[in-house]
Parts: C-alpha cells; sequence; structure tokens
C-alpha cells in the first residue's frame, strides 16, 4: 500500500514533533503494511519555497536511519489555496511530490469555495501543465454539501483524495464510499501527525473498506498512486455523486 499524505517528518509543521515520535509512525506504517510513504509537511507560504526545502531536507535526513527496511519515501507538499494571497506558481511547482508533475493543495475548511478559488486551480493548471491532488476532500463542508463540486474538479484536471479516516468515522463514510463508487477518488493517505493522537489508520480503513464490497475500488486506488509516482498519466472513467439528505448515491 501506498500512504501520500502524511506529517511524518519531525519538527516542521504540526506533524511529527521529534525524530522518536517520526521513527514510530514509520514503524507503524510499516506494521500496517504500507511499502511507501510520502512526506507531505504543509506549506502556508509564510516562508520562501528555498527556505522550506532546506528544512523539509534536514527533518529527512533526521530519520533516515529509522525508516524501515524496503520503504520507499519520497517527499512533497500539503500546500494552502485559498485563492487570496496564494503562493506563486513558480513556487508551487518546486514543492511537486518528488519525481512527479503533482501538487498536493489543501483547500477552505469551512468557508464556501470562491469562483476565484476555482479559477486559480483552472489557470494553474493551463499554465503549468501540472495535476492538483486535493487533499482530504472528506472535510471541507464544500465538498460534504455539493458534492457535484468533486466531479468538477476532476473534470478540471485534479485528482481526489481521502483519509483513511474518512472511512471510519460515521460522518464521512458513506460519503467516502460513495466517491470510490463514482470512480472519483485517486489517492488514499492517513494524515498521519503523531503516534497517538493522528496515528496512521490504513489497516483499519482497508479492512472497512473490505467489509463494505469496495475492495476492488480500493485496489485501483492503490494502482493509480502507483501510476501518479511513476509520473504516468491516469484515464479513469467517474461518475458524479449525489446527496439526498443525510445519504450519499
Amino acid at each position: 500500500m501506498i500512504d501520500i499524505h502524511t506529517h511524518i517528518l519531525p519538527n516542521i509543521d504540526d506533524g511529527a514533533d521529534s525524530v522518536s515520535a517520526a521513527s514510530e509512525l514509520l514503524r507503524m506504517e510499516a506494521e500496517q503494511g504500507v511499502k511507501e510513504v510520502v512526506f507531505t509537511p504543509h506549506y502556508y507560504g509564510t516562508t520562501t519555497a528555498e527556505k522550506f526545502l532546506a528544512l523539509r531536507e534536514t527533518a529527512k535526513k533526521s530519520i533516515e536511519e529509522y525508516i524501515p527496511r524496503g520503504m520507499k519515501v519520497r517527499s512533497g507538499a500539503e500546500i494552502l489555496l485559498t485563492g487570496v494571497n496564494d503562493p506563486t506558481d513558480e513556487t508551487i511547482c518546486a514543492l511537486a511530490i518528488e519525481g512527479t508533475k503533482c501538487v498536493m493543495f489543501e483547500l477552505p475548511f469551512a468557508s464556501h469555495w470562491s469562483e476565484h478559488l476555482l479559477d486559480r486551480i483552472s489557470d494553474f493548471i493551463a499554465e503549468t501543465g501540472y495535476t492538483p491532488i486535493i487533499a482530504h476532500v472528506e472535510r471541507y463542508t464544500e465538498a460534504l454539501d455539493n458534492p457535484s463540486i468533486i466531479t468538477y474538479l476532476v473534470q478540471m484536471g485534479c485528482l481526489i483524495q481521502l483519509n483513511t479516516h474518512a472511512f471510519l468515522e460515521k460522518s464521512t463514510r458513506r460519503f467516502a464510499l460513495a466517491l470510490m463508487k463514482h470512480g472519483l477518488v485517486h489517492c488514499i493517505g492517513t494524515d498521519a501527525h503523531d503516534p497517538e493522537k493522528r496515528a496512521p489508520e490504513y489497516a483499519e480503513a482497508r479492512e472497512v473498506i473490505r467489509k463494505k464490497k469496495r475492495i476492488d475500488e480500493f485496489t485501483n486506488v492503490q494502482w493509480c498512486m502507483k501510476k501518479i509516482l511513476a509520473g504516468e498519466a491516469l484515464r479513469n472513467p467517474y461518475g458524479q455523486v449525489k446527496k439526498i439528505g443525510k445519504y450519499y448515491f
């Protein structure tokens, strides 16, 4: 399995606060069957890309000896995009997932996604040729209230990522499974931050998905991530999720 969204690198954001915590997170990932991990520390645009990359490299070197045997790791970032005072295209591209032309965007959680924000994403794709991965879509009020916007983002050229926790939480499970059913999930990540409060939950999420008879879709998501990290284009069919009351179809 591949974990494409983590905050394991120590002392760089609100994730692991020590080398010890980071090494424990890596051990837990390996124990659950994760074979490749992408480090995606938060980038809020408060420093230059050059300084951020230097800090990221220092953090990565500090845990190299604790990376489990056989586990592949690579670096990326989770870039905050609001449509207001966003990083430049040049900065965003510099923070792409290592070896790819994919960048991970975190969008506003509670507020409405403005037309300006959506235009910013569309323009970024058109002007750079890079592909945004929209992080943890189950955490956005906009997506939960209006799931058709997920199809709109995919039509635009984005990829969609769910956190493993989305399958464990009752309030988001139906939404997550509906997205998988319609081919609207391309990536899964643990969004792991620390070994206790926000630990990796990959094995538990996979078991829920199996019980809900979506294991084929889960396997396809793993294939999608493998293609993404190999720098290959995806051509997956997809549909549209509808919401009626509290249910998703």
